[in-house]
């Protein structure tokens, strides 16, 4: 699990649209939650690596996407 400093749990992946911080979602009060894109940094795996595919290549265990048998 990755939580942002403002507490956010993202989830790098699939072009960002998994990910609550993405900007499209809503708080428990019905606000928009702010973007965390810019300050996140698994940005590069929802966009440049946007193909679960490639996440067969990380090591970074945090990462929710990451897979222990890789194939």
């Amino acid at each position: 699990m990755i939580i942002d400093v403002t507490g956010i749990e993202l989830t790098p992946g699939n072009n960002g649209d998994d990910c609550v911080g993405n900007g499209k979602h809503l708080d428990k009060n019905g606000n928009i939650i702010e973007c965390c894109c810019n300050e996140c940094n698994y940005m590069i795996c929802c966009t440049i690596m946007a193909n679960y595919d490639d996440c067969k290549h990380c090591s970074d265990k945090q990462c929710p996407n990451f897979k222990v048998n890789k194939s």
